[in-house]
């Protein structure tokens, strides 16, 4: 276990001489806004260290490794895990490679877990015994240590299998644009408070007024779950803000009749949520959200949807990976001018979509013939 920041400085020094490095965190994540991060490990081919972040407060030597463009970084799923790390270490991922994300590359899925990868790539079943433990406490026992290193220890291996399968199959310049995507800074940055709101589900129905008191609502909560680094949910439930929307009350005493929003909720924090609604029923209605597009464009989203899966299939690929049908609904109700930036028309993307443009009705649909 690398405890001291002089010993994660020798391994980062180690790990720097390497071509590629798998990472993975484990991490306490149930009773805070941000994750309290318990372990990161750290293979080097079938090599594992342990970085001990409750002992270590200075993770820059672990930054250095992270931003290195020289060395690829191995994750599964990466973006959670690089977005603690970024946090932890101050520094912006780069060269990274995600085996989930470029499985679906090579094959007809992108979207297993590890111990299903593994499975269908080396032939190695996990055990998964662990998934209780508070990566907290210290000590960690071996089967601990042994549960967390299975997440690294075989990703190298993964990783060229997966390269190798993605160069027979001539989708590997592909795999490596899609890639880029993790060495955007923007990535790694907080959500705007004023922009979750369209996180939320089940807020098709309603209209611009509406959205606007759930963008002051869901804003407001934002900030207090930051500050106080307490789950949204345990803030106000987002039933709760729902049922504000639709209710909308300017009084504190017609808070009671909101469901699922708890007295003491009221108490604390029933003039802040008064002062929210009165400020966006306030909002004049061109400053008020856009309403999004409802899936309106069913049959158009079947024709395109069904050329997509039926070329990827081909050339073994996932079809999600080119966009989903509320993407595509977005864009075909969209003007030409904004639905092209959308990354179904940049990049790899674009260039497999070349051959379904042939189709001109599709290409009517997408605004091709616009461009």
């Amino acid at each position: 276990m690398i405890t001291t920041k002089h010993e994660l400085q020798e391994l980062v020094d180690k790990a720097s001489l390497a071509s590629a490095v798998a990472l993975d965190t484990e991490f306490v994540w149930e009773r805070t806004f941000y994750p309290n991060l318990g372990l990161i490990q750290l293979a080097i081919g079938r090599e594992c260290h342990f970085i001990d972040p409750v002992a270590i407060a200075d993770m820059a030597a672990l930054g250095q490794l992270l931003a290195n463009p020289d060395v690829i970084k191995i994750l599964h799923d990466a973006q959670q895990d690089l977005t603690i790390l970024k946090n932890a270490t101050g520094a912006v991922p780069a060269n990274i490679f995600d085996t989930r994300l470029a499985y679906g590359f090579c094959s007809d899925t992108s979207i297993l877990s590890l111990a299903a990868l593994l499975e269908r790539t080396l032939g190695i079943n996990l055990t998964k015994t662990e998934t209780r433990t508070n990566w907290l406490q210290r000590p960690l026992n071996s089967k601990q240590l042994e549960y967390a290193a299975d997440d690294v220890k075989y990703l190298t291996e993964v990783m060229n299998l997966i390269i190798v399968q993605t160069e027979k199959q001539q989708t590997a310049a592909w795999l490596k644009d899609e890639m880029k995507r993790y060495d955007v800074p923007e990535l790694y940055l907080e959500i705007e408070p004023q922009k979750y709101f369209r996180k939320i589900g089940n807020t098709e129905r309603l209209n611009g007024r509406q959205l606007s008191i759930l963008r002051e609502l869901s804003a407001w909560r934002e900030k207090i779950a930051r500050k106080l680094n307490r789950p949204r949910g345990h803030i106000i439930h987002n039933k709760a803000l729902i049922d504000l929307v639709y209710r909308a009350p300017l009084r504190i005493e017609d808070l009671k009749s909101i469901n699922q929003l708890h007295p003491k909720a009221i108490d604390k924090y029933g003039t802040s949520l008064v002062h929210c609604i009165e400020t966006a029923i306030a909002v004049p209605a061109h400053q008020q959200p856009t309403v999004m597009p409802k899936f309106s464009q069913r049959t158009a989203i079947k024709l395109i949807i069904t050329a997509i899966k039926h070329k990827a299939k081909s050339i073994n690929i996932d079809p999600a990976l080119l966009c989903s049908n509320k993407e595509l609904n977005n864009i075909l109700n969209s003007t030409p001018e904004k639905s092209h930036t959308q990354p179904l028309f940049n990049g790899w993307r674009n260039e497999f979509m070349q051959d379904i443009y042939r189709n001109r009705e599709i290409a009517a649909l997408l605004g091709i013939s616009k461009q």
